[in-house]
């Protein structure tokens, strides 16, 4: 933000009225983003475009009011855009020129760089990139719940021309819906997230593919068990939303499929080499790494 620039907050933030938002997109996160702001009092609407959603909502009493399309105005406070992907450029040029002055407008899509970079030149609406890191292989906004935030990390990407009281009032609200806030540029977001949420879907595929269709003797998937369905649950998740994540990040994915080739390479000229010892350094290294994740997530939770 630059000196001297005055900042202008609407006045939901400010404490002047009841704080109000609008929900564009009531799948499982932005369902999930309706129904914890009503809970934390906000006046919430919706725009989505499936009827039975908005009637679910509203039966819910998670939204107020609710719309197919983006109307003209919007006087609320914050906009969660909660659409897939391909149709987030859209909606976010739509809804800049319908909301008040000092609103803030934020996403939720698991790749950052180009909604930032075209956020980066507004002036008296703001933006701050977001992602929670948590979700479901369920669709819809059936799947959708309050408490969906609870004891995750929720990544925000603000570019510098947000001011800092924003990005603070943004924090604190997603920190009172459970979750941890984690800063990140926007490229080192995308980097990081190929490696742990985009790169398991594609690892999820091939596995599926692998047994499947494997130049194998036998039948594998007929005595698949629970370790099995476990690693191969990802690729329930929506195929079209998926195609569009994967098309976005693809430098970032490609990256990091590179890196698992070789730690692939290294496992196998262990095994190839019956390297016992190794091996049991391979599993120590494994295991460190996600003790460490989930020490973290047990000491989000226990705060």
């Amino acid at each position: 933000m630059e000196k001297g620039r005055e900042i202008i907050l609407s006045g939901g933030w400010t404490g002047q009225r009841q704080p109000r938002a609008c929900v564009i997109g009531l799948g499982l996160i932005g369902g999930s983003w309706a129904g914890a702001l009503a809970g934390q009092g906000w006046s919430v609407c919706a725009v989505e475009c499936n009827e039975e959603s908005l009637k679910e909502a509203k039966v819910r009493e998670w939204i107020k009011e609710g719309w197919q399309e983006i109307p003209e105005s919007l006087d609320v406070d914050l906009v969660i855009l909660a659409t897939p992907i391909s149709l987030l450029a859209e909606s976010f040029a739509r809804v800049v020129g319908c909301v008040p002055a000092g609103s803030l407008i934020t996403d939720v899509g698991s790749v950052k760089i180009d909604i930032c970079r075209a956020a980066n030149q507004m002036n008296s609406v703001y933006f701050i990139g977001g992602h929670p890191m948590t979700g479901s292989e369920q669709q819809g906004f059936q799947a959708a719940k309050p408490n969906l935030f609870q004891g995750y990390p929720y990544v925000i990407t603000p570019p510098p021309s947000c001011p800092q009281e924003m990005v603070e009032k943004f924090s604190q609200l997603v920190q009172r819906l459970g979750a941890r806030i984690v800063l990140r540029e926007a490229e080192d977001h995308d980097d990081e997230v190929a490696l742990i949420s985009h790169l398991p879907h594609v690892l999820s595929l091939a596995l599926a593919l692998t047994a499947a269709e494997g130049n194998l003797r036998g039948k594998p998937l007929e005595i698949a068990g629970r370790s099995f369905r476990e690693i191969t649950r990802l690729v329930d998740s929506s195929p079209e939303m998926w195609r569009d994540i994967l098309f976005s990040n693809a430098s970032a994915i490609l990256r990091s499929l590179d890196i698992w080739e070789e730690k692939v390479k290294e496992i196998r000229e262990i095994i190839a080499g019956a390297d016992g010892e190794e091996m049991l350094k391979v599993f120590a290294r494994a295991q460190g790494a996600r003790s460490q994740m989930l020490n973290r997530r047990e000491s989000d939770a226990n705060k």
